[in-house]
């Protein structure tokens, strides 16, 4: 076997040390968790006061959350972009629907989670994650129906029996046990108080939430060299079970945790706001753990640090940058639908009939605006359960539909153009958790355009992880993003082994994004080096040049003959009705909510075609959309034009 120091390439000898005493460390508390078990429980619940209901701002919603909670009552569990799958009631808590196989209950330590037979372990941990059944105590208190509350106890009973401590697929991960215990306080707190009667069921729960705390402690997914939404979720979950717990040992664990979550939120994202694993999916999960956790500090008498503080309404205010007027963001990298506790949007996404969207976020955008006292365009739902309101005061100042000018979020590698309705992103995001890609996608310099609200070049999403390595790597190609391929090659090499479906090869180093306003006009640009290692460099800038037009300038320096291959990604329900061909320029006509021009041109022949694409907009659905293709061959240097009119266009 190589050397530990082989595989971690610009890692000082000092943190492979240390990461090397933690490993052995770990493997110690792993050793004793089947001794701490047996030690009798110490501790019990109480609510944390996280939720101030107010129902008389309920609204239309109720009906909403009913239809939700109906659905699980039914069997019918609405998950990721499958939609609601009858899995009756109780479910088979380890079973993935979709493939049909299912995993032993046998000890957690022993089971494979990834097989590559077809199986999706995301399935069964979804559905384990509980996140239904604070829906549930929800619409208890909003309706008083007991059917509701006792749906929601039965249903975790039934887990508990079913799933012991540490064994089956479901105790495999410690983020899995840290998401589960967060909405089994969540749901407690909601249908609190129990009766007497109930007191043995509370007692039952309580030891099953002290054994989570437990596990998470003995399995925690701390590392010196790449830690990631796993670890952040695990003391996320360990602070809020500190919370809604007492007893010893539990108040020194408040604090313990809290200042762990001070370290960690400027571990995790860029001094922008940016969450440092380079996906918009995965800003809107880190956000939501860190506003828990926020949101919880009074309740364990903790003052959120001044940093702390700072950094979360930094994580807001990006997330405000890239929205649109109905709290949409852009998919940017992985997105997997995951949540820490379900909102009024994503009840709305999975009950949808249509393609959901998982990162229509207005909910979540409101929630925090109002808990950071910010700015708030946004309609929220569900700020009567934290006695919130939803209206935004006149003295606040709120979102302009797409205000002129230009913004960069320079940490994070994303700029912003807009003019008079119509918004252009330009993504140059670093490789995720400092260069190993875990979540990032093959889109150095890849745009994204809003025309009007709607959007008109999108990104391909995810659709998958590790049901089918083939999709996996398909949806995260550089062909999958409006960018372009040099002589067919990946910007990051992606190695096919199913082993590294979470994982990129650090070859496209990308530089800061300008931003400039000059003379009516507004441009962005940004290069990579991805195709460095064939002497190719791509520098890119988008610029508006009238009130009626956005110029895409590609320009590739270096030596040599190459091919380029540009992707644009028409997004639904745009599409091409006219092209017209010439030897250096091709035109398309394309039509949707209006007419709007595409003209490419350079100073060679071009070729050009479309293709069917394959979309995602919620894990485990996809879509078909339009591949706009152009293809050239040249010597270096070469430049590619790209005018894009939604007016009279010369």
């Amino acid at each position: 076997m190589r050397p530990f120091k082989s595989f971690l390439p610009g890692i000082s000898p000092t943190v492979i040390a240390r990461e090397t005493a933690w490993r052995a460390y770990k493997r110690w508390k792993k050793y004793r968790f089947a001794g701490r078990l047996k030690r009798s429980l110490s501790v019990r619940f109480r609510p944390a006061g996280y939720y101030r209901i107010d129902l008389a701002r309920a609204g239309d919603s109720g009906q909403t959350w009913m239809s939700y909670a109906d659905s699980i009552c039914g069997g019918r569990f609405p998950l990721l972009g499958y939609g609601p799958t009858s899995l009756g009631f109780p479910p088979r808590w380890n079973w993935d629907f979709v493939s049909g196989k299912d995993w032993p209950t046998q000890s957690h330590e022993g089971i494979l989670v990834v097989r590559h037979d077809g199986s999706d372990v995301k399935v069964p941990w979804e559905l384990s994650r509980l996140q239904f059944l604070p829906a549930l105590g929800k619409a208890w208190r909003l309706t008083g129906e007991e059917r509701y509350r006792r749906a929601a106890m039965e249903l975790l009973s039934n887990w508990i029996e079913q799933q012991p401590v540490g064994l089956g697929v479901n105790w495999t991960v410690a983020m899995e046990a840290a998401l589960r215990a967060i909405s089994i306080c969540l749901t407690l707190e909601l249908l609190w108080p129990f009766s007497s009667e109930a007191s043995y069921w509370l007692e039952n729960v309580t030891e099953s939430l002290w054994h989570h705390l437990l596990f998470i402690e003995s399995h925690i997914e701390f590392s010196h060299i790449f830690r990631s939404n796993h670890y952040l979720s695990n003391i996320v979950g360990l602070f809020c079970l500190s919370t809604f717990l007492e007893g010893r040992g539990i108040e020194r664990r408040r604090k313990d945790y809290s200042r762990l979550l001070d370290h960690e939120i400027l571990h995790q994202t860029y001094e922008d706001g940016g969450d440092y694993e380079a996906s918009t999916g995965y800003h809107v999960l880190v956000t939501q753990m860190f506003l828990l956790a926020y949101r919880l500090m009074p309740a364990a008498g903790i003052i959120p640090s001044t940093s702390y503080a700072a950094r979360l309404r930094a994580m807001f205010r990006w997330m405000a940058t890239l929205a649109d007027e109905q709290g949409c963001l852009p998919n940017v990298g992985d997105c997997d639908d995951a949540r820490i506790e379900i909102l009024y949007d994503d009840l709305e996404r999975v009950l949808c009939k249509s393609a959901p969207d998982s990162l229509r976020v207005p909910s979540l955008l409101g929630l925090t605006a109002a808990t950071l006292n910010e700015p708030n365009p946004w309609s929220s739902k569900d700020l009567m359960w934290f006695g919130m309101s939803s209206d935004v005061p006149r003295n606040r100042v709120t979102k302009a539909k797409c205000p002129s000018g230009v913004q960069v979020l320079a940490n994070s590698g994303v700029g912003i153009v807009r003019r008079n309705g119509v918004s252009a992103f330009l993504f140059a995001m670093p490789n995720g958790i400092r260069g190993m890609g875990s979540h990032t996608h093959n889109d150095k310099l890849s745009i994204i355009i809003r025309l009007f609200g709607e959007l008109l070049l999108s990104d391909s999403g995810t659709f998958t992880y590790t049901r089918e390595a083939i999709s996996r790597n398909r949806f995260r190609s550089t062909a999958a993003h409006n960018t372009i391929l040099v002589d067919a090659n990946e910007q990051n090499r992606i190695d096919p082994r199913p082993i590294a479906l979470f994982s990129l090869s650090n070859d496209a180093k990308v530089s800061r994004v300008l931003g400039q306003e000059r003379d009516g006009c507004l441009s962005l640009s940004a290069s990579h080096s991805g195709y460095r290692r064939f002497g190719v460099l791509h520098t890119r800038t988008i610029k508006f040049e009238t009130d009626e037009s956005l110029v895409v300038e590609d320009v590739f320096t270096g030596d040599g003959q190459h091919t380029f291959q540009a992707h644009f990604h028409l997004a639904r329900p745009w599409r091409i009705c006219d092209v017209k061909s010439r030897p250096n320029e091709v035109v398309f006509e394309i039509d949707g909510r209006q007419r709007v021009e595409m003209k490419v041109s350079a100073a060679v022949a071009l070729r050009c075609w479309s293709q069917l694409a394959r979309t995602s907009t919620s894990y485990g659905s996809e879509s078909s959309g339009t591949r706009i293709c152009i293809l050239a061959e040249s010597r270096l240097p070469f430049s590619l034009c790209t005018r894009i009119c939604w007016g009279p266009c010369g």
